[in-house]
Parts: structure tokens; C-alpha cells; sequence
């Protein structure tokens, strides 16, 4: 039997070669030495299945909950995402380590004072969009639950706390939503631009707020959107976090 009659079979099948728009993606967000590892993909699959799932499927229902918050509920429940969104940071740290990128490579970058002008020029122009966009979903019978208000604190101890909850909430969803999700996204789907990132992104962040119920998903979806934008427009994650870190402190103040 000749050689030629031997079918022939393919054993190793290359990835697709990259292209220019990726190698100068990789170049602009410090990424050139981006490797793949188990714990990227155990990384995407709790930022977009598990954490998700968790929130879509409470225990009971949110308003219930939130009607039954006294100090002491309400503290525990701030301590205890707190101790989550950092052991969610601890395994991104982990993923970006292990993809010798290391937190360069997912925006933290040296922080500058424009960084806080960013943040405070996108809080105000966000936050009048997202009023209208409220309105509308008002007047098509999606209004925002007012029950939302309830899970801010009133007494000094809750404040206290809920000032360290703002700055995880912003350091750590953005390392996470931004930083993370839509680059490792964009390098493993080799995308040539930040359009499916950007969904994923802001649908996934709008999911992780259900207990807002329709209208929140709605109302954070495209607030997640917007912060996607942010990290986009300055090429760094630290006006998102700021921003953020603003927007839920300010609560404190201006209960939404």
C-alpha cells in the first residue's frame, strides 16, 4: 500500500493567526505577553454564568428582603459582599498573574488627577441620561422600585461601613466588568473592536443588579454600558472605579 493511499490526519490545528488590530490592541492595554490558563476560563465562567446565576435566583424576594432590613441585617449583608467582591478581585488577581499580564494588562495603570476629572464629568453627564431613561421606562409602566432605598443605612455604624462598601463596589466590579471581562473577551474571541465585549459586559453587570427587578436590569445594563466607554475612551480602569466609588457614596446623600 503506497504512501499516497494512507489517509491524511490532521493531529495539531494552529489557532488563527492573529491580527494587526490585535497586536496593536495587545500593545496599547500591556497584554503582549497574554497567555491562556485553566484559571482564565474558571475566571469568565463566574463573572458570566455563576455570579450572574446568583443574583437572577435569590433566595426569596428582594422586596421581602429588603422590607425585612434592620441595622443589624443590614450590616451583615454589607460585610459579607465586601468579603465576596474581594475574594472575586483575589481570583482575577490570580488569572492575570497566571497570564503573565498582571493588573497592567487589565487597565490599572498609574492613577493621575485627569483620571478624577474623567470620573466627575462622566457621573454628571451619566446620571441625567440615565434620569431619562428612567422617566421613559416610568411611562411605559417600568418603573424603578422604591424599595431600593431601603437597603441604605441610618445609623452612623451602617455609614461607616457603607463608605468601604462603595470603594469595593467600585474597585472591584470595575476590575472585574471592565478590566478583566471585556480584554480577556476581546483576546480570546479575538475581536477587532470593543462592540461584543461591551455587551457582554454591560448585559452580564445589568444581570448581577436583578434584584432591582426589570427596570434596574434595564437601568444598569446600559449604566454598565456607559462605564464600558469610560475604560474605553481613557484606556484605563481608574475613572470607572472612581466614578463608581462616587455614584454609590453619593447615595448616602442623594438616596436614588
Amino acid at each position: 500500500m503506497s504512501a499516497e493511499q494512507f489517509e491524511r490526519v490532521e493531529v495539531y490545528k494552529p489557532e488563527p493567526e492573529e491580527t494587526e488590530e490585535t497586536r496593536r490592541f495587545k500593545f496599547e492595554t500591556q497584554n503582549e505577553s497574554f497567555r491562556k490558563s485553566a484559571l482564565t476560563w474558571i475566571t469568565l465562567a463566574f463573572l458570566v454564568i455563576l455570579y450572574p446565576i446568583a443574583s437572577l435566583a435569590p433566595g426569596e424576594d428582594p422586596t421581602k428582603m429588603l422590607d425585612g432590613l434592620n441595622d443589624t441585617t443590614r450590616l451583615v449583608l454589607f460585610i459579607s459582599t465586601m468579603i465576596i467582591q474581594w475574594c472575586l478581585f483575589l481570583l482575577i488577581f490570580g488569572a492575570v498573574t497566571r497570564e503573565k499580564t498582571d493588573l497592567a494588562g487589565i487597565g490599572f495603570n498609574k492613577i493621575q488627577p485627569i483620571h478624577f476629572a474623567w470620573a466627575v464629568a462622566f457621573l454628571a453627564a451619566s446620571n441625567l441620561i440615565l434620569a431619562g431613561v428612567a422617566m421613559l421606562l416610568a411611562e411605559v409602566g417600568l418603573p424603578m422600585p422604591g424599595e431600593i432605598s431601603l437597603l441604605y443605612p441610618q445609623d452612623t455604624t451602617g455609614r461607616i461601613v457603607w463608605v468601604f462598601l462603595s470603594f469595593t463596589a467600585g474597585f472591584c466590579e470595575e476590575a472585574a466588568f471592565r478590566g478583566y471581562l471585556m480584554t480577556r473577551l476581546r483576546l480570546i474571541g479575538n475581536f477587532q473592536n470593543w462592540v461584543i465585549p461591551t455587551i457582554v459586559s454591560a448585559v452580564v453587570f445589568g444581570a448581577c443588579h436583578a434584584y432591582q427587578g426589570l427596570p434596574g436590569f434595564i437601568l444598569i445594563s446600559i449604566y454598565g454600558a456607559m462605564f464600558s466607554w469610560l475604560y474605553i475612551r481613557t484606556g484605563s480602569i481608574w475613572p470607572p472605579v472612581i466614578a463608581h466609588f462616587f455614584q454609590d457614596f453619593g447615595a448616602l446623600f442623594f438616596p436614588q
